[in-house]
């Protein structure tokens, strides 16, 4: 005996979805003939990279070319396809060596390259979580009620205040600008990897130190926190705007993504007999 179909009813629900603002710029600075950093920014697919390049014959625009166009290539076929932290894990640290072999070959293929190399970060989004990956020293800051510095900067000053050698208050100055990590140049790079949970409204910063060498921690909280509700897309020109303003002795470059869950009205037809 067959059941004929009631007619299909028309309701509606409400669903959570992640909604990201997304502000990026990036600036020669005062002081710089050429812009050696560079960034991706892929809003849709939740994949920000910045890299800031160092060498001679404008290679160090090269480099980090180079080092965000290999790691965006490799995690846009690979972590957009898993939601495992270990594999994220796997795909960020993968990108950044992928990256750090590509540019070790063309240095060694070109004289003009030689010594040619990047920093590099990296952030997934996925749900609530914020994965990074990053060799050298710029930057990721988690900005909530106060800005914190997620990444750790692989300088010869933090090498030698991790291992106890000097004491931090007589570190050389020009110890904080020595990588002991670079993408393409160290004989081996360890990619350092931290994972965040996002809250509603929390700010995640991406940096070159171009930003950070002009304006201290708690001058970029202060203009993310005036655009955060309003105008974010206002945030990173007036960033740039403020380490230009204190000399712009580098390039500088900032990319911000603002986290937030919003709930949607989803229309839905159920069909019962």
């Amino acid at each position: 005996m067959m059941t004929a179909m009631k007619p299909p009813k028309t309701g509606k629900y409400h669903k959570e979805v992640l909604v990201m603002s997304v502000d990026y710029k990036t600036d020669a600075g005062k002081r710089r003939p050429h812009n050696e950093d560079s960034i991706i920014v892929d809003h849709n697919k939740g994949i920000f990279l910045l890299a800031d390049g160092m060498g001679g014959h404008q290679a160090g625009e090269i480099a980090s070319k180079m080092a965000v166009e290999v790691a965006y290539d490799y995690l846009l076929n690979t972590v957009r396809k898993t939601s495992s932290k270990k594999k994220i894990f796997e795909s960020l640290k993968s990108a950044i060596l992928r990256a750090h072999e590509v540019i070790k070959l063309s240095a060694e293929s070109n004289e003009d390259f030689t010594g040619m190399g990047t920093t590099l970060v990296l952030m997934i989004v996925k749900d609530d979580r914020a994965y990074i990956c990053h060799a050298g020293d710029s930057r990721a800051y988690l900005i909530r009620e106060k800005i914190n510095q997620i990444t750790t900067d692989q300088t010869w000053a933090n090498h030698l205040i991790k291992n106890k050698k000097v004491p931090s208050g007589k570190i050389p100055a020009q110890a904080s600008h020595v990588l002991t990590q670079a993408v393409g140049v160290s004989s081996a790079i360890v990619p350092e990897l931290k994972e965040i949970r996002l809250m509603q409204e929390d700010v995640m910063l991406l940096c070159s130190d171009g930003l950070t060498d002009m304006l201290k921690d708690h001058e970029i909280k202060s203009i993310v926190e005036k655009y955060r509700h309003k105008d974010f897309n206002k945030t990173a020109p007036a960033l740039v705007r403020a380490a230009n303003y204190r000399g712009g002795r580098d390039n500088i470059s900032v990319v911000l993504m603002k986290y937030r869950r919003s709930k949607i009205e989803v229309e839905c037809t159920v069909f019962s007999f």
